[in-house]
């Protein structure tokens, strides 16, 4: 008799590590992106802030308030200001560019958020810094902005591209197919409105991921979806679920 509890058809569903592995160590941190990467998971997902003199830095929110023994806005610090922070729970804030080198010997691919609004000359810098790591193929850069996706476009470092949103387009084809995405990110409670947007995505060319999944009645019901990526705070239980869940 077929055990009701595994999911077929999921043992390819990604394993999206939600600002590293945030089960390991402080979201963001070195510790935790190459916690996942260690772990086998599949992508590696993080944020990017720009500081006030125009660095990279591996940081979710606007401010540095949250996470750190710090205070103020991330573009109204200085990079050297921000090195000297110390985030709750141990551990620095990375720079861009020390998180792509300490990724680079994982075969984990990187799911590279960048925070907008922000210039054309900025995230031009971002992906210049993944191709000079020889990061580019393994990296797709994500955006709730638009324009960012559009100047990612633009750039001579092109990468693919994803546009994370909260609630689901009316038309998810045509918007993807507007600003040429490889992937559609959305919130998992937005998709559960209209799971067959998955099928339509995904006949069009499109890769569909969902977060923030943390349970395992979730990881149920999404990947019973036939989304191509679950982001979730807990990758490394993710994989083992998928294991034990998850049939070809």
């Amino acid at each position: 008799i077929w055990d009701r509890s595994v999911v077929i058809g999921c043992a390819d569903t990604a394993a999206l590590g939600h600002r590293g592995a945030p089960e390991l160590a402080p979201e963001n941190t070195l510790e935790s992106l190459t916690g996942a990467a260690e772990h086998g998971v599949d992508w590696v997902e993080t944020d990017v802030q720009f500081t006030k003199d125009g660095q990279p830095v591996i940081m979710h929110d606007d401010t540095v308030d949250r996470t750190t023994d710090g205070t103020g806005r991330v573009d109204e610090l200085t990079a050297a200001e921000i090195a000297q922070l110390t985030v709750d729970g141990g551990g620095k804030v990375p720079t861009l560019d020390q998180a792509l080198l300490a990724l680079q010997p994982f075969s984990s691919r990187l799911l590279l958020e960048i925070k907008g609004p922000q210039s054309a000359a900025a995230v031009d810098k971002a992906l210049g810094l993944v191709s000079e790591h020889g990061m580019t193929e393994r990296t797709t850069l994500q955006s709730f902005d638009e324009s960012v996706i559009e100047d990612a476009a633009r750039s001579p470092h092109r990468t693919e591209l994803a546009l994370v949103r909260s609630t689901l387009d009316t038309d998810p084809v045509a918007t993807a197919q507007t600003l040429g995405l490889d992937a559609y990110v959305v919130k998992s409670t937005a998709l559960s409105s209209r799971p067959a947007v998955v099928t339509a995505l995904k006949q069009a060319g499109v890769s569909v991921f969902t977060w923030t999944v943390n349970s395992e009645s979730e990881w149920t019901n999404v990947t019973s979806w036939d989304v191509d990526g679950v982001i979730t705070d807990r990758s490394v239980q993710f994989l083992q679920w998928r294991a034990s869940h998850c049939a070809s």
